[in-house]
């Protein structure tokens, strides 16, 4: 993937974030080139080594397709819930740590769905939190709106199994 300054990328773990430049870095002998991430709604810059960028989970936005999937995800049938809360709590720890947008979505689904069965402790509405946040994020960026009405979207995809009407302007717009 090529890189420029301006451009909007996804970082797996801060949501939608900007390069705000590539830089140079000594790094022990040699020297390395780095992009600056402006995360957007957060005070937050973040250096990724332009070798790594996507194998540390730097991505572009998600596209049409892309859309369509997490969609398909988020109305999926519920995973299965462990019964064990500490085994259930790693599992989830690993699926959020691991950056996929798509094993996010289905873990979005699941935690979403099991609070409304039945409230979820502490820990799980935190990780519930930090999936969001950069999720949600990113589907406003992508479906131009604002993060209230693509926090609905989500919700209402989850809970109400109701797939968000997009023109095929705004899917052209999201490729």
């Amino acid at each position: 993937m090529n890189y420029y300054p301006g451009q909007v990328l996804v970082h797996s773990h801060h949501g939608p974030a900007t390069v705000s430049k590539i830089i140079d870095r000594k790094v022990g002998k040699g020297r390395q080139r780095y992009l600056k991430l402006d995360v957007h709604d957060a005070d937050l810059s973040v250096g990724v080594p332009l070798d790594r960028a996507e194998e540390l989970g730097v991505r572009a936005l998600l596209d049409a397709d892309g859309l369509r999937e997490v969609f398909d995800l988020l109305l999926a049938p519920t995973g299965e819930k462990d019964g064990v809360w500490s085994r259930r709590v790693k599992n989830n720890a690993d699926r959020l740590r691991s950056g996929d947008v798509r094993v996010i979505a289905g873990l979005i689904r699941d935690l979403t769905r099991w609070n409304q069965e039945k409230r979820l402790s502490f820990g799980e509405t935190t990780m519930l939190r930090d999936a969001l946040t950069p999720f949600v994020a990113e589907l406003a960026l992508v479906l131009g709106v604002d993060t209230d009405k693509a926090t609905a979207i989500v919700d209402a995809a989850v809970l109400e199994g109701t797939r968000p009407s997009m023109p095929r302007a705004e899917l052209a717009a999201a490729s």
